[in-house]
């Protein structure tokens, strides 16, 4: 059950038109408002955005190579339990 209380008597004077014109009850007439309502509102949450084809906007990134050799580089490798460092490192933000 919903209750709908118009305090504006011009709102409800064109309400009172409406329902006449329409040969419905005010029942009918106030469900298929709020349905409308409820449905645009769920369309104009929706994200909207446009694709973009991936191979227009491909970019090659380019390094200057200085002929340093990196293989024996292992970034983090002093860590040996992660899930400990990333709780550690967390703490310290904090």
């Amino acid at each position: 059950m919903l209750a709908i209380k118009i305090n504006n008597p011009e709102i409800e004077n064109q309400f009172s038109k409406y329902l006449k014109g329409k040969k419905q009850s005010m029942e009918e007439v106030v469900a298929e408002a709020i349905k409308y309502f409820v449905e645009s509102k769920e369309k104009e949450d929706v994200l909207k955005y446009t694709k973009k084809n991936p191979m227009i906007h491909l970019q090659k990134i380019e390094y200057k190579d200085d002929g340093e050799n990196l293989d024996d580089v292992r970034p983090y490798a002093h860590v040996e339990d992660s899930a400990l460092y990333i709780h550690n490192l967390r703490r310290e933000r904090f």
